[in-house]
């Protein structure tokens, strides 16, 4: 799809630069948001990381779950260059591909996990591949911006549009920084992800709200009478 290989072209150009951005943007606060994603969503033997980006979930999967054998997937080639590296001293896969097309059989995956990602995506085309993917009981974590009350979006909008954009410039480009601009624009209430996911056959087992409700953590199980 054409969104993707505008993902990956950015991500690749910003690999350097990412972890850092995120670290500032969220406070310090992602480490610990992907730590709840990680230790709410059983991951199984076999987790799979969808825009596993420098691979930061994976890293914090080998640590809650050391049994498990995590598998990272993103488009960008950069990325999962920093992620191999991040990781190359456990057992663990990266593999450049797309969350509509993932390289697993039917029902072969214990949990699929997304952090920052899934407002990025086609939702109903990836939800779709990963029910495809996932085994009955299987589950998808998702941690992301929501878009809460008009009056808290309409403060994180001109937070990130006015504040950070200055900042976000100097280590994006413009055309960089407004993709995730847009991004913002895409994300779901908690409701709304939660409705979401119960049209397409999933029950939902944890979520949370964090960072005044500008984020949610969320949690859903697939249910075993969903045929693909």
């Amino acid at each position: 799809m054409a969104q993707e290989k505008i993902a990956a072209r950015i991500f690749d150009s910003v690999v350097k630069r990412y972890d850092r951005f995120l670290k500032f943007a969220t406070f310090g606060f992602i480490d610990r948001w992907q730590e709840v994603l990680v230790k709410q969503t059983p991951a199984g033997n076999f987790p799979v990381d969808v825009g596993t980006g420098t691979g930061e979930v994976v890293r914090k999967i080998h640590s809650i779950y050391p049994k498990s054998i995590p598998v990272g997937i993103d488009v960008a080639f950069n990325m999962l260059k920093k992620a191999k590296e991040k990781n190359k001293e456990k057992k663990n896969l990266f593999i450049r591909a797309s969350a509509y097309n993932l390289p697993f059989k039917k029902k072969s995956i214990d949990s699929i996990l997304s952090s920052l990602v899934f407002r990025h995506l086609d939702t109903d085309k990836a939800t779709e591949e990963f029910s495809r993917v996932l085994k009955d009981g299987g589950y998808i974590g998702i941690l992301d911006i929501s878009k809460p009350s008009k009056f808290i979006y309409g403060s994180i909008y001109f937070f990130a549009n006015k504040i950070f954009r200055p900042v976000g410039e100097k280590i994006f480009s413009k055309d960089e920084y407004d993709y995730f601009m847009e991004s913002i624009e895409n994300s779901m209430t908690p409701k709304q992800l939660e409705e979401f996911f119960k049209e397409k056959g999933y029950s939902k087992v944890f979520m949370e709200k964090r960072f005044l409700g500008m984020v949610v953590i969320a949690v859903f199980k697939k249910e075993a009478d969903i045929k693909f």
